[in-house]
């Protein structure tokens, strides 16, 4: 891995082969890395930090609301009035404390912000949007809720490295 003076990184062919490999499951032992790409073991755990360092990579377990009680699980994408930074940060902390919200994240488009709420039923799917509008009425322009039916790709491209 190299970093430039801009901060861009160069990954090299070793960087690849042990990203592959994690892409692919992330649990996988250092030993079985070293084993089938025949790189040294220290050296893949180095490399590994320095990806972790540069957040290049980073794990996480992803967990499926819908199996523990919360069938709704619903992207509502918000459109702003102009608002202060003041009301902005407001929102976005809102968002990252209210633990039905699990996944938040400042868009462009036609669209200011995106949103996914889980829910144990569309009552409580609806007092959450309520207290959404109610809260954040001075900014709160207009909104599209898009249920999610199935997720048939979920995945970064390791392809894009």
């Amino acid at each position: 891995m190299k970093v430039r003076k801009n901060n861009e990184i160069t990954l090299d062919k070793k960087d690849k082969q042990i990203l592959e490999m994690l892409y692919k499951d992330s649990r996988t032992p250092v030993s079985k890395i070293s084993r089938i790409t025949g790189i040294p073991k220290d050296s893949i755990v180095y490399r590994i930090k320095k990806l972790k360092k540069y957040e290049i990579i980073r794990f996480a377990a992803i967990i499926n609301p819908k199996k523990f009680g919360f069938p709704i699980f619903k992207f509502v994408n918000i459109i702003f009035y102009s608002f202060s930074p003041h009301l902005e940060k407001a929102f976005f902390g809102y968002c990252k404390l209210h633990k039905n919200i699990i996944y938040s994240a400042k868009t462009s488009g036609s669209y200011d912000y995106t949103i996914a709420i889980a829910a144990k039923d569309l009552d409580e799917y609806e007092s959450i949007m309520r207290e959404l509008r109610t809260k954040f009425s001075k900014i709160l322009k207009e909104f599209e809720a898009v249920d999610i039916i199935s997720e048939d790709k979920y995945e970064y491209s390791i392809d894009l490295i």
